[in-house]
This record gives structure tokens, sequence and C-alpha cells, in this order.
């Protein structure tokens, strides 16, 4: 039935022949400029790559490796590309069963450009690198052709098995690497769904797991499949213990092979290469994915791939960047103190927006530059919810966050139920702002001038995916005035200060201002209050790495000090680091200003005024409370509804992530807001 597998790639349409592939436009038309060819199976050794990262290089490099099978015009129009899933079941190139999956479950029909210009290819059986961006659906552009390759190798494994899988832990005939966890674990979620109806096993190896569990699932199930990051895999393959090999091995998938390289595991690559089996006595394909071909990506496809590679370019050349074509807006503060206001007053604002109908469900990301301010902003964030109050600014909205400090387990929930959220809210460090896919992402938000100018643009980069409109704000201190033009310079960002009302408030004075404003302020700051002490000592220590690179020590103190006496109503703000003092900071954190009198700015407290009622009552954070949309029994797990799945602002907590969950691992453990604290007392109310 397969036999044309075997005969590729004479029944294979390609959408771009290898010596034009990098001039011709994503808008060509597949019918003008598709060509059917053999590549050349000659050595070129003596063609020299290094130091060629221009498609022209490319183009060059490719035409000499290549030479063309004489097939007639006639045979070219009577194929056509193949731009259908179902279509690949039709010519015999893909096992129907996977085709099922795809059209009936996953309900995809069509290719986009990337699956069509590497599918098509990959499938003949040539090395392929393909220059593509995040969100073009290039995952199933290396997945199809590898789980076919496997059933290639091994026809029974298209089809399900009836009970026991009877796979073992050697019989591993592709892997997959990914630069992170949550691309990874990504990946495998997607490949176990495409592989759901055969017998073919997929196992996950990434760091922030239990390698023990990981190594007895895979004793125990088999493994033909293995997706993971190079650390982990490594790691596995190099211990002769672990019983993991792979001696069958026909496939090998670099995905995001710039940021591989860029993260350092260049050393890892290269001795997992020399863990598997030898390419000329067990044939492997390679395939490679990047975003960019810069100098360091075109060494190692000179180190991985076979002569008569192919190369896919699916970035048309006048393609207009996402930093370049996406909205973006900054917004000067007062103050640290106006950042949660003036987030509640957007977020807020945004997601009304969207209730009323003018605008796109509201799907945001807020990038900080630390995990303290992270698990902080979504604590405060769980407070403004209400608890048990359904009536709320932001109801309906389901809340998540993703940091290093989670379990992989819990980073991974939070991702796949934000990723399928309707409107949502996901606070986020920057684990997620490279090669994550989130569909729908209305608005990315960032807090703080990030490091690089390349970590800005990889965040913004969440949104205005698969050609949707997307928006990105950035808030910036007065810390920050003078260096946003030198980090993000040429970028088009436009001031929308006077957008946001609670941006330019003094909070340290006590003064009139609209209703609503003083609403949004005095909310955020009693939510402050709600927070244990703990928390906001970590936020405040984590500004001081934040803000390193800053000079004036001493005026970042100051600032620091007034966020935690207006913004988080603290009598007294919390010491800094120990590290700030080596730099010139001057100690007393209050700097003779009495933290604690009788204030009149609208985080500051007076004589009367205390911590709100802390002292227990039956409002403490275990119990089962309603928050943003009810019982959290049951619902569709908005804020306020069942968390055994890791739901949103609030519900009950039995699950890992969101906002929610048991903390008997504090920050790092089994986490959420609320749920079992037994070493943290008193409890706070709310």
């Amino acid at each position: 039935m397969f036999g044309a597998l075997r005969r590729c790639p004479a029944t294979l349409s390609r959408s771009l022949s290898t010596t034009a592939i990098a001039s011709r436009a994503l808008h060509t038309p597949l019918s003008q400029s598709s060509r059917v060819l053999r590549i050349s199976t000659s050595r070129f050794a003596n063609v020299s790559i290094a130091g060629f990262h221009h498609s022209a290089k490319w183009q060059q490099i490719a035409t000499q490796t290549e030479t063309e099978q004489n097939i007639t015009e006639d045979s070219i129009a009577e194929d056509g590309p193949v731009t259908e899933f179902q279509e690949l079941a039709t010519r015999g190139l893909v096992h129907p069963n996977l085709i099922r999956t795809i059209t009936s479950q996953m309900r995809l029909s069509t290719m986009t450009d990337v699956q069509t210009r590497t599918i098509n290819e990959a499938l003949s059986g040539v090395d392929v690198i393909a220059q593509a961006k995040t969100g073009t659906g290039k995952t199933l552009g290396f997945l199809i052709p590898v789980i076919q390759r496997i059933i290639q190798a091994e026809p029974k494994l298209g089809e399900k098995a009836r009970g026991y899988k009877r796979a073992k832990p050697d019989d591993i005939r592709a892997i997959i690497i990914s630069p992170t966890r949550e691309l990874a674990e990504q990946i495998a979620v997607e490949a176990k769904k495409v592989v759901s109806n055969t017998s073919i096993v997929v196992q996950t190896a990434v760091g922030g797991t239990q390698k023990r569990a990981m190594l007895q699932k895979t004793q125990r199930e088999g493994c033909h499949l293995l997706i993971g990051t190079p650390g982990r895999i490594h790691d596995i393959l190099s211990d002769s213990y672990s019983g993991v090999k792979a001696p069958k091995l026909n496939a090998l998938v670099m995905d995001e092979a710039d940021r591989l390289l860029d993260d350092g595991f260049t050393k890892e690559i290269d001795e997992i290469r020399n863990y598997l089996p030898d390419p000329e006595q067990v044939e492997r394909q390679n395939l490679m994915f990047s975003a960019t071909i810069p100098r360091d990506v075109v060494d190692l496809v000179r180190k991985t791939m076979r002569p008569g590679f192919h190369f896919a370019k699916c970035v048309s050349e006048d393609e207009e960047p996402t930093h370049q074509r996406i909205p973006q807006k900054f917004v000067n503060l007062a103050g640290f103190e106006n950042i949660m206001p003036s987030l509640y007053e957007l977020v807020t604002q945004q997601h009304q927006l969207a209730k009323s109908g003018e605008a796109r469900p509201f799907k945001a990301i807020v990038y900080f530059n630390s995990t303290a301010e992270v698990t902080l902003a979504s604590s405060v964030f769980y407070k403004l919810s209400g608890g048990f109050k359904r009536a709320t600014p932001l109801a309906g909205l389901r809340g998540f966050e993703i940091h290093s400090k989670l379990s992989q387990a819990q980073r991974t929930r939070a991702a796949d139920d934000f990723r399928h959220c309707q409107s949502g809210l996901l606070f986020s460090s920057d684990v997620t702002a490279r090669g994550m896919d989130f569909p729908n992402v209305t608005h990315v938000i960032q807090v703080g001038l990030p490091r690089e100018r390349d970590s800005y643009i990889h965040r913004l980069g969440r949104t205005g995916r698969a050609g949707k409109e997307g928006e990105g704000w950035l808030f910036l201190t007065p810390f920050e005035k003078q260096e946003l033009r030198r980090r993000l310079r040429d970028l088009p960002l436009s001031n929308a200060t006077s957008a946001l009302e609670c941006a330019t408030v003094d909070m340290t004075q006590a003064t009139e201002v609209p209703a609503n404003v003083g609403k949004i302020l005095a909310e955020v700051v009693e939510a402050h209050k709600k927070i244990y002490p703990d928390q906001l000592d970590a936020a405040f220590r984590g500004l001081f790495g934040s803000y390193q690179w800053y000079g004036d020590k001493q005026g970042l103190l100051e600032g620091a000090n007034r966020l935690a006496e207006f913004g988080w109503g603290m009598p007294s703000p919390p010491s800094p680091p120990a590290s700030f003092y080596s730099g010139g900071g001057r100690r007393g954190g209050g700097g003779g200003r009495g933290f604690g009198g009788n204030r009149g700015g609208f985080g500051g407290r007076g004589a009367a005024d205390t911590y709100g009622d802390r002292s227990g009552g039956d409002r403490s954070f275990g119990r089962d409370r309603g928050g943003f949309g009810g019982d959290r029994r049951g619902g569709d797990r908005g804020f306020g509804s069942d968390r055994r799945g890791g739901g949103g602002f609030g519900g009950e907590r039995r699950g890992g992530n969101g906002f929610g969950g048991e903390r008997n691992g504090g920050f790092g453990g089994d986490r959420g807001f609320g749920g079992e604290r037994p070493r943290r007392e008193p409890r706070l109310e709310f």
C-alpha cells in the first residue's frame, strides 16, 4: 500500500525547488513554483559553507548539491502540490490512521505554507532545514514525516494495538530536541494526539522532572519517539544503567536550532549525536527548524545534514517583523507604587471592552523581570478577584502563572489551560517568551524594561500570531525613561501614558482624584495588605536584582521604599538584599522618613489604620471560595470554579496551578494561592 513512499520523490511535488526556495516570497502561487526534484547523493566535502548565513549563500550550496530529475511538465500538472492533509493519505504518502486523526479529531484540513513546504520534502527522505517562525504550524511540519518514517520502518505500528503495547526502551526510532521544557512538552502533547490511533509510544525527557520516574515509565511502556531537552536527553543516553538506547534511530529533529545554540547546548548536541548509531550503518534523516540562520546554525548544518539537503525558507523577504507590525505603547509611571494600579486599570478596561463586544476576548500575558514579581502580581490579582464575590471587574477572566519555581507538571498544566481558554491573564517570567504558542493572545504587557532588546521582541511575539492582530504595552518607572531610548531604539513605540489615569497619580500625597481612580488605588493597596509578608519581602528584594544596572542606588532604594509604604501599605519597608550595600546604597530603608507615621498617601497608614482584620475568623485561604464566577465546585473553571484541573483565579485548590492549589511546598511546591499552608501562621483574612 505504501510502496509509493519507497519510490519517492518521484510521486512527491515540491512546493519550491531548492535552488529557488530562498528567493520566492511566501505568496508565490504554489501551482507556479512547484517542482519535483531528486536530490543527489554525491558528497559535497569540497563545498565550504562555513561563514554563509544569508539565504543567497544557501541557494549556492543547494545548487551545487542537487540534480533535477527529468520529469515532464504534464506529470507536475497532474500531481500538483499537496496542500490538503487528506491528500497525503489519498496519494498513499502518509498512513491513513495519522490523517484520520489530524482531520477528524484535530479538525485540520488545509496545510499552512510552512507545512506544505516542509512535509512534502521531508516525506521524500531528504534532510530539511526550514527557516520558519513559531506559530506557523511547523510542529506538524516535522511530526508527520517523522511519525510516518517510524511506521515505514515497522508497518504494524500504524495500527492501534489491542491490549499491551510491546515496545521496549531501546526501540527509539526518532528523537526531537527542543531548547525548553515548555516547548518540549508542547510538542509532546501534539505528538501524542497525532499517534493516538497507532501503536507508537511517545515519551518526554525534560529537566525539572524526576529522571527515575521517567525511566520507570519508559521501561514499562517502551519508546518509539523521544521528545526532550538537550540536557536530559544527553543524561539519559549517557547513563549506561538507564536501559534507554537508540540503536535503530532513523530520524533526528532539532527545533528552534538557533535558540539551542544561543542557550549554550552545542556541547550536549554534539555528545547526543555521538550516542546515536553511525549514519553510515543506520540511515538517518535530519530535520532542523530555526527562526534565524546565523553562523553557528550554518556550522551545525555542516556537521549534521546529509548531502543534498533541502533548504525551505518560509519567511518572506518583504514580510514585516512582528515588532515592526504590532502597535506598541509605553506608559510612564510616577513610581513603582503605580505599577499594579495601572495594570489593574488596563486589564479591567480592556476586559470590559471585550465583554461589551467592542473587541476580541481579552487574553493577555503580563511579563515581569523576576519570579518574585510574578508570584506577587498573581496573588494580588487573586485578591482583586474578590474571593467569594461574584460581581468584580475581572469576572469571566481566568488567571494563571508560569515561572521557573513551579514544577514542570504545574507549568505544563498552566500553559495548556491558558492555551485553550478564551479569556485569560497569564503572569509570567521569560520562560514563555520564546517558542511557546498561545493562540489568540490580544495583549502582551511588559512591566519594566526587559534586560535585552531581544527579550522585548520575543515577548512581544506572543501576540499578533497566525495573522491576527495584537498590541504591546510597556510600563516604565522613572528610572527607565532614559534607558528606553538605548535598549529599544528604532521600535515603533508610542506614548500612551494619558490612557491610564492611575499611571501619574502621586500616591505619596493626599490629593483629590476621580472616584474611579480612587477606587482602584484603594482596592490595590488593600489587596497588598492581605499578602503574606514574606512574599512582599521577596518581591522587594527582586526589584534590586531587576534594576541592578541602575546607577543611582540611593534613588532606587527610596523608590522601593515608597512602593512598600504607599503601594503595599506596609508600616516599614523590608530590608534590601545584602548585595545592594556593596554597590554603595545607604542603610536604613526609610531614609529618615518615619514609615508608619500618620501619613496621608494612598498606601500610608493613619494612626487608626491597620493591616485589616487579620486575627482569624472564617475567611482563611483554605476555605471553599466563590471567586471570579461563583461556586468553585464546578462550572467552566473561570475565576471561581473547580480547580482540580489547575484552573483560574480561585477554585477548589486541589489542582496544581492557576491561582489556586496546595502550598505544601511553598513557592516551589504544589502551589497556588490558597489551600493547605501548614507552616505559615497566622493565616491572613480577606
